[in-house]
């Protein structure tokens, strides 16, 4: 149930293809969201367990601090691509949301992979339209993950291009990106040989609804999840 796609570029936290440091290692065995991402292996029963569970620890440890909940997120990035559920999906987009408000952008960066990958697999036009909302949402919020997920879904996808209406502001704000390198240098600057950077009042773009209030430092994503094959 799990879309592959073209070769690219690996890092940081490579296993889980994000930036955001994570509260402990998500499991890699034996654990309810690898039985269900296996082939026949989703049944509504276990789903809803494991849930429940994911939750609960949610609630009892804080937004973004929970292992479990990133294992849900995890879970939710790959099933939804090949077995999209609108509710599953609605309450994904909510809770990574939720999170990233406070500070843990684990789960956004999740539904940022959904979004480029899942588009790939299959083109649905008003989750694109979502794609576009959470992407100059990330980037008002002075981060490029989400801009990076959308450059590389972009140059990846194979389908009908006219389909693809690309909000104006977006397409603007992409005219300087040609290269994931072009993206490693906005953030990474002195890695390059360059001069620390900062947006001008002039560069911002006007908010849209959903801005997440905190965390004012710009991240990007130079990696790839391990099942994630591109990006």
């Amino acid at each position: 149930v799990v879309a592959t796609q073209s070769p690219g570029s690996s890092g940081i936290n490579a296993e889980y293809g994000g930036t955001s440091p994570l509260p402990g290692s998500l499991p890699k065995y034996n654990h309810p969201s690898h039985d269900l991402l296996k082939e026949n292996g989703f049944t509504q029963t276990v789903y809803h367990k494991y849930h429940q569970k994911c939750l609960k620890d949610r609630q009892k440890n804080g937004k973004g601090q929970s292992q479990e909940m990133n294992t849900l997120f995890r879970f939710w990035s790959f099933f939804l691509r090949a077995n999209f559920n609108r509710k599953m999906y609605e309450e994904f987009r909510s809770l990574a949301v939720e999170d990233a408000q406070s500070g843990a952008r684990y789960g956004l960066e999740c539904l940022f992979r959904f979004y480029s990958y899942g588009l790939e697999k299959r083109f649905r036009s008003d989750i694109f339209r979502d794609f576009m909302t959470e992407t100059m949402n990330d980037y008002d919020n002075d981060h490029v993950y989400g801009l990076e997920k959308f450059w590389a879904f972009l140059k990846y996808y194979k389908g009908d291009s006219s389909r693809l209406k690309v909000l104006p502001n977006i397409t603007s704000l992409l005219e300087k990106y040609k290269t994931l390198d072009d993206f490693r240098r906005e953030m990474f600057p002195e890695a390059y040989g360059l001069p620390p950077r900062k947006r001008t009042t002039s560069e911002r773009v006007p908010p849209v609804a959903g801005v997440f209030p905190s965390d004012r430092n710009r991240t990007i994503s130079c990696n790839i999840d391990m099942m994630d094959k591109h990006h």
